[in-house]
């Protein structure tokens, strides 16, 4: 018994694995610097807390005066027309634009003071981004020219809102102008959307009046006289009945030779934005006309094939 009791005791006893320790210590440390960080965060909690909600304050009050400015400035608008300074379009115009400037201001204002609240240091981020701006300063042509074109188109009131325009190529009525972009809707409903530093060409279809224009081919066989007195007697009965035409159309004899057929045409001023139906109805007219007197106007026909 006294030598098992000597054997024990002299045994050598296990030493930990070095590899071991080091994962316990590790984890150890880890644990420490969960719960360090853990505290830190429940300890500056109520801060942030705080600080998120004085941010959506800000945020609100800041969209209230937004919506505010907004009304603001259709009032003096609608103000501007009503006392005769300016038209309706142009008001609507001056309305549109002011209420985008209006709008990236408010926006840049609202970002400053949320990040002032969170300790960012907006005078060294402006700083910075004056710097980074030189850089960025090629890029950045394309916005800048949209809004300096912005600018040009308002302040020389080529077009206003409300206008029947084409803008390069694209037919359509403005419905908005802001200091970046165009919007046109055509006649189908679509909506296009313009770059203001894209606009090359304007072709602005409401100022004044309005030319309805119809070219009417007539049959080389007919007598040229009698077709010319034929139509004025038409559109002088048009005039009577077709709204929009203050005064009988003029019926221009001969105005080109095409290969199957000569070409009329007729021409009256209306209205801005009646000029398609009004076309439509003197189309319709002459049509009528030369069938009741038996002309048959020139049209292509199908060449017979042989069987």
């Amino acid at each position: 018994m006294l030598n098992s009791v000597r054997y024990i005791a002299a045994r050598p006893t296990a030493t930990p694995v070095p590899g071991v320790v080091q994962v316990a210590n590790d984890l150890k440390e880890t644990v420490n610097d969960a719960a360090e960080s853990a505290g830190d965060f429940l300890s500056r909690l109520p801060q942030l807390v705080s600080r998120l909600l004085i941010a959506g304050a800000v945020l609100i009050v800041g969209l209230l005066l937004l919506k505010l400015g907004k009304l603001i400035i259709v009032r003096l608008s609608k103000r501007r027309c009503q006392n005769g300074r300016v038209n309706t379009q142009r008001s609507e115009t001056f309305r549109s634009i002011i209420t985008s400037v209006f709008s990236y201001i408010m926006f840049f204002i609202l970002a400053t003071i949320i990040l002032r609240l969170f300790g960012v240091d907006v005078t060294s981020i402006l700083a910075a981004a004056g710097v980074v701006g030189i850089a960025l300063a090629f890029g950045a042509q394309t916005l800048v020219k949209d809004l300096l074109s912005g600018l040009f188109i308002w302040g020389e009131g080529s077009i206003a809102v409300g206008d029947l325009v084409s803008i390069n190529g694209l037919d359509g009525t403005v419905e908005t102008i802001t200091i970046r972009t165009t919007s046109i809707r055509n006649y189908n409903g679509n909506v296009y959307c313009i770059p203001n530093g894209d606009i090359r060409t304007i072709t602005n279809m409401s100022r004044g009046f309005k030319r309805a224009i119809v070219n009417v081919p007539c049959p080389y066989e007919e007598n040229q006289e009698r077709l010319v007195a034929m139509v004025k007697e038409e559109m002088e009965i048009a005039a009577k009945e077709v709204e929009g035409m203050k005064t009988v159309p003029d019926v221009m004899s001969i105005v080109a030779f095409d290969k199957n057929s000569v070409r009329l045409q007729v021409a009256v001023v209306c209205p801005v934005g009646e000029h398609w139906r009004i076309e439509r109805e003197i189309r319709t007219r002459i049509k009528a006309r030369f069938d009741r007197e038996g002309i048959i106007m020139p049209h292509y026909s199908v060449p017979e094939t042989e069987t």
